[in-house]
């Protein structure tokens, strides 16, 4: 060996140290390594023994077009002597043995002497991490092989050293360092204790607020609710039709003793003329006219309570109408409402795992699920002592909340999810907070 090739070695192998990246690292092997050896073309194909070989420079070239047929060439021509049993050692590549597709392609994209040279790390000789793939119009000599295949012992353990720098192995050891520990530590410990809000989600939705309620005021059956939700409803209207059989007959049957009774007293009036007797059942016949006329009276008033009216303008606030018919109802029994729309209210219900301390005041945030990037600000009124059973089957808080904007108000019903903002607690009590609770709860202190 030359001392002009071993200067020419070391200088590259320099050079090699002096890689920041894997792209400068690839030049170096493509390009540089001409100064050594003359050569035509050069490609680096990475990937190990157990790998399909990819194309990851050329000469001459500083980006590469994996679509290209030259690149898409390469790689087959890599792929069929990776197949092969001479894929683990340096030599030159035959092609009268290729695939006629192949072979047919060489003048074009190749010049005739292709010279294969895998790179094995030096520490784990079992271990490839790519191959270089030279073409050069000329035989190669054996000399020109062995200055290569030194080259590619550095080429190798260099590219290991990118190949470790950037893999999770790497940044594994370098966050597992006492140095990042030690730093790591202070810093959550004094983040622990930075002031935040404990806020809390739940499921709410808009109620009316202060709405007038349609009650029954007889015990009867329901026989028509006269609006559907969401009708304008105004004042003095009829919203509700009762069963009015029961009462139109014992209205009627009231009305035919009333009658009877004052036949009967017109009689006893007429007869105490001439008889002294009848003038002594005057006073109980005009008693029992009196209390039949009450009767009636009370029953009239009866009938005329089976038309529930409107006393109050609104929309009406039910849910199904038709539900209504036929459903029997005792006194009292609401029926429907009717309300402002523009007075609202939020109604949430707070699930007891996920109860905080709250109190009149604090900040809601509504978000509409028909328009969650338009938050409603709330305040809170005021919240139930004991929790209850929603609909859903769970155990939670009822917490109304009064609207703080002047805006239009949402629809009465709509339902979204609530942000509710307690006091503030460390970083380290609303991180853990949860799991603190699930702890306590199952250890039962």
């Amino acid at each position: 060996m030359s001392e002009q090739a071993v200067a020419q070695l070391l200088q590259i192998e320099q050079q090699v140290r002096r890689c920041e990246t894997f792209t400068e690292l690839c030049f170096v092997m493509v390009n540089t390594t001409r100064s050594l050896v003359s050569y035509e073309q050069a490609a680096y194909l990475s990937g190990n023994e157990l790998e399909r070989l990819t194309l990851a420079a050329l000469s001459d070239l500083s980006l590469i077009d994996r679509t290209t047929p030259f690149c898409a060439w390469v790689e087959q021509v890599a792929r069929l002597i990776n197949e092969s049993n001479s894929a683990a050692k340096t030599h030159l590549l035959e092609p009268a043995a290729w695939p006629i597709e192949l072979l047919n392609d060489l003048s074009e994209f190749s010049p005739p002497y292709m010279l294969w040279l895998p790179l094995f790390i030096p520490a784990k000789p079992n271990q490839r991490v790519g191959v270089l793939l030279l073409a050069k119009s000329t035989a190669w000599t054996e000399k020109e092989i062995g200055l290569l295949q030194h080259l590619a012992s550095s080429y190798a353990h260099a590219l290991h050293f990118f190949a470790s720098k950037s893999g999770w192995r790497y940044w594994l050891k370098q966050l597992l360092s006492k140095r990042v520990q030690l730093v790591t530590a202070v810093t959550l410990l004094l983040a622990s204790f930075i002031p935040v809000r404990l806020t809390v989600l739940a499921p709410a939705e808009i109620i009316a607020k202060e709405p007038f309620m349609i009650t029954s005021a007889i015990a009867g059956a329901v026989s028509e609710v006269l609006v559907k939700p969401g009708d304008i409803v105004h004042k003095g209207q009829p919203v509700v039709l009762m069963d009015k059989t029961e009462f139109k007959g014992h209205y009627d049957v009231a009305q035919r003793e009333l009658e009877r009774a004052q036949a009967e007293l017109r009689t006893a009036e007429q007869a105490g003329y001439v008889d002294s007797r009848k003038k002594s059942e005057l006073a109980e016949l005009e008693s029992q006219v009196q209390l039949k006329s009450i009767e009636l009276s009370y029953l009239k008033t009866k009938l005329a309570q089976t038309d529930i009216i409107a006393d109050q303008a609104g929309i009406a606030v039910l849910d199904d109408p038709e539900q209504w018919k036929g459903r029997p109802v005792v006194v009292g029994e609401r029926i429907l409402s009717v309300a402002d729309p523009s007075k609202i209210q939020l109604e949430v219900r707070l699930p007891v795992k996920d109860a905080i301390s709250l109190s009149r005041g604090n900040q809601v945030t509504f978000y509409l699920d028909t328009d969650p990037l338009n938050p409603i600000p709330f305040v809170v009124d005021y919240s139930s002592f004991e929790p209850s059973l929603t609909p859903d089957q769970i155990v939670a808080y009822r917490i109304v909340a009064d609207s703080t904007v002047d805006t239009t108000a949402p629809r009465i019903g709509l339902r979204g999810t609530a942000k509710l903002y307690g006091e503030k607690v460390s970083l380290a009590y609303y991180l853990f907070r949860r799991p603190i609770t699930f702890v306590r709860q199952s250890l039962g202190f």
